[in-house]
Protein backbone atom coordinates (compact mmCIF):
# COMPACT_ATOMS: atom_id res chain seq x y z
CA UNK A 1 0.00 0.00 0.00
CA UNK A 2 1.02 3.22 -1.18
CA UNK A 3 2.41 5.91 1.86
CA UNK A 4 1.36 8.79 -0.15
CA UNK A 5 -1.17 9.50 -3.59
CA UNK A 6 0.46 8.82 -7.04
CA UNK A 7 0.94 12.06 -7.97
CA UNK A 8 3.84 12.20 -4.86
CA UNK A 9 6.15 9.13 -6.95
CA UNK A 10 8.59 10.22 -9.65
CA UNK A 11 8.87 7.62 -12.61
CA UNK A 12 10.35 5.04 -11.20
CA UNK A 13 8.19 4.52 -7.64
CA UNK A 14 10.81 6.92 -5.45
CA UNK A 15 8.87 9.60 -2.84
CA UNK A 16 9.29 13.17 -4.71
CA UNK A 17 9.92 15.95 -2.89
CA UNK A 18 6.74 17.99 -1.89
CA UNK A 19 6.20 21.17 -4.16
CA UNK A 20 5.65 23.35 -0.90
CA UNK A 21 8.97 22.63 -0.04
CA UNK A 22 10.71 23.97 -2.75
CA UNK A 23 8.58 26.83 -2.15
CA UNK A 24 9.32 27.43 1.11
CA UNK A 25 13.00 27.19 0.06
CA UNK A 26 13.17 29.68 -2.20
CA UNK A 27 11.22 31.94 0.32
CA UNK A 28 14.06 31.61 2.74
CA UNK A 29 16.91 31.32 0.00
CA UNK A 30 15.25 34.82 -1.05
CA UNK A 31 18.20 37.18 0.32
CA UNK A 32 20.59 35.10 -2.46
CA UNK A 33 17.88 35.89 -5.00
CA UNK A 34 18.09 39.52 -4.52
CA UNK A 35 21.66 39.35 -4.34
CA UNK A 36 22.03 37.27 -7.83
CA UNK A 37 19.28 39.59 -9.63
CA UNK A 38 21.70 42.72 -8.40
CA UNK A 39 24.74 41.99 -9.77
CA UNK A 40 23.40 40.50 -12.76
CA UNK A 41 22.62 43.61 -13.02
CA UNK A 42 25.66 45.44 -13.15
CA UNK A 43 24.90 49.06 -13.18
CA UNK A 44 22.39 49.16 -10.58
CA UNK A 45 24.15 46.55 -7.67
CA UNK A 46 24.47 49.78 -5.38
CA UNK A 47 21.05 50.77 -5.70
CA UNK A 48 19.28 47.58 -5.57
CA UNK A 49 21.69 46.75 -2.63
CA UNK A 50 20.90 49.53 -0.70
CA UNK A 51 17.35 49.51 -1.21
CA UNK A 52 17.06 45.67 -0.11
CA UNK A 53 19.47 45.93 2.35
CA UNK A 54 19.95 49.71 4.00
CA UNK A 55 22.90 48.12 6.49
CA UNK A 56 25.59 47.11 4.83
CA UNK A 57 26.09 43.69 7.40
CA UNK A 58 22.00 42.79 7.15
CA UNK A 59 23.28 41.28 3.68
CA UNK A 60 26.27 39.13 4.57
CA UNK A 61 24.35 37.79 7.74
CA UNK A 62 21.50 36.72 5.68
CA UNK A 63 23.63 35.40 3.09
CA UNK A 64 25.55 33.28 5.70
CA UNK A 65 22.28 32.29 7.92
CA UNK A 66 20.67 30.86 4.55
CA UNK A 67 23.23 28.74 3.80
CA UNK A 68 22.18 25.86 4.71
CA UNK A 69 18.53 25.97 3.47
CA UNK A 70 20.55 26.59 0.04
CA UNK A 71 22.44 23.60 0.54
CA UNK A 72 19.79 21.58 1.42
CA UNK A 73 18.17 22.99 -1.94
CA UNK A 74 20.78 21.96 -3.83
CA UNK A 75 20.65 18.43 -2.29
CA UNK A 76 17.44 17.75 -3.09
CA UNK A 77 17.28 19.15 -6.31
CA UNK A 78 20.52 16.94 -7.22
CA UNK A 79 19.40 13.52 -6.12
CA UNK A 80 19.60 11.65 -9.35
CA UNK A 81 23.35 13.10 -9.77
CA UNK A 82 24.09 12.56 -6.33
CA UNK A 83 22.53 8.96 -6.52
CA UNK A 84 24.73 7.99 -9.64
CA UNK A 85 27.41 8.71 -7.74
CA UNK A 86 27.18 6.19 -5.10
CA UNK A 87 27.01 8.94 -2.69
CA UNK A 88 23.75 7.78 -0.39
CA UNK A 89 24.53 9.43 3.09
CA UNK A 90 23.80 13.12 1.65
CA UNK A 91 19.77 12.50 2.79
CA UNK A 92 20.70 12.53 5.83
CA UNK A 93 21.87 15.85 6.03
CA UNK A 94 18.87 17.22 3.97
CA UNK A 95 16.48 17.84 7.05
CA UNK A 96 19.30 19.18 9.42
CA UNK A 97 20.72 21.31 7.38
CA UNK A 98 17.21 23.29 6.92
CA UNK A 99 16.16 23.32 10.39
CA UNK A 100 19.49 24.75 11.50
CA UNK A 101 19.10 27.38 8.57
CA UNK A 102 15.75 28.41 9.79
CA UNK A 103 17.04 28.64 13.42
CA UNK A 104 19.96 30.47 12.56
CA UNK A 105 17.99 33.05 10.21
CA UNK A 106 15.48 33.23 13.53
CA UNK A 107 18.25 34.23 15.84
CA UNK A 108 19.15 36.68 12.83
CA UNK A 109 15.83 38.64 13.04
CA UNK A 110 15.67 38.35 17.09
CA UNK A 111 19.42 39.95 16.81
CA UNK A 112 17.69 42.54 14.35
CA UNK A 113 14.84 43.03 16.71
CA UNK A 114 17.09 43.33 19.95
CA UNK A 115 19.25 46.19 18.12
CA UNK A 116 15.91 48.62 17.24
CA UNK A 117 15.31 48.21 20.80
CA UNK A 118 12.16 45.67 19.47
CA UNK A 119 10.26 48.08 18.04
CA UNK A 120 7.47 46.31 15.22
CA UNK A 121 8.21 46.54 12.03
CA UNK A 122 5.64 44.27 10.02
CA UNK A 123 8.20 42.66 7.39
CA UNK A 124 10.37 41.33 10.46
CA UNK A 125 7.28 40.09 12.01
CA UNK A 126 6.57 38.13 8.76
CA UNK A 127 9.70 36.58 8.54
CA UNK A 128 9.52 35.80 12.42
CA UNK A 129 5.98 34.52 11.74
CA UNK A 130 7.81 32.26 8.30
CA UNK A 131 10.70 30.95 10.02
CA UNK A 132 8.00 29.54 12.96
CA UNK A 133 5.35 28.34 10.58
CA UNK A 134 9.03 26.19 8.46
CA UNK A 135 10.89 25.63 11.21
CA UNK A 136 7.05 23.58 12.47
CA UNK A 137 6.18 22.25 9.41
CA UNK A 138 9.68 20.47 8.46
CA UNK A 139 10.04 19.37 11.68
CA UNK A 140 6.51 17.23 11.80
CA UNK A 141 5.93 16.76 7.95
CA UNK A 142 5.37 12.74 7.22
CA UNK A 143 6.16 13.40 3.77
CA UNK A 144 9.55 14.82 4.19
CA UNK A 145 10.27 11.90 6.75
CA UNK A 146 9.26 8.90 4.15
CA UNK A 147 10.42 11.19 1.36
CA UNK A 148 14.44 10.56 3.37
CA UNK A 149 13.78 7.23 4.30
CA UNK A 150 12.52 6.25 0.77
CA UNK A 151 15.71 7.81 -0.43
CA UNK A 152 17.82 5.26 1.76
CA UNK A 153 19.26 3.65 -1.51
CA UNK A 154 19.36 4.38 -5.14
CA UNK A 155 17.42 3.67 -7.89
CA UNK A 156 18.45 1.01 -10.47
CA UNK A 157 19.00 2.33 -13.53
CA UNK A 158 16.98 1.60 -16.79
CA UNK A 159 19.93 0.04 -18.53
CA UNK A 160 20.70 -1.98 -14.96
CA UNK A 161 17.04 -2.59 -14.87
CA UNK A 162 16.83 -4.06 -18.63
CA UNK A 163 19.88 -6.17 -18.15
CA UNK A 164 18.31 -7.98 -15.10
CA UNK A 165 15.03 -8.46 -16.06
CA UNK A 166 16.79 -10.21 -19.59
CA UNK A 167 19.06 -12.06 -17.29
CA UNK A 168 15.91 -13.56 -15.40
CA UNK A 169 14.04 -14.22 -18.64
CA UNK A 170 16.93 -15.65 -19.88
CA UNK A 171 17.18 -18.09 -17.03
CA UNK A 172 13.66 -18.74 -17.07
CA UNK A 173 13.73 -20.00 -20.31
CA UNK A 174 16.73 -22.30 -19.55
CA UNK A 175 15.20 -23.65 -17.14
CA UNK A 176 12.26 -24.50 -19.05
CA UNK A 177 14.55 -26.27 -21.69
Amino acid sequence: MLKLPLKHYDESGRILAPSWLYFLLLLLCVDWLVFIFSVVSRSQTTELLAFFYPQKEALGLNLVASLPVLTSLVLISQRERLWKRNWLSWRHFVLPFIQVGVLVLLTGQMYYLMHHHWGFELVTALKILLYTITLYVVTRSRHLKWMIEDWATPEVGKDEKDTHSKGEDNSSDDALK
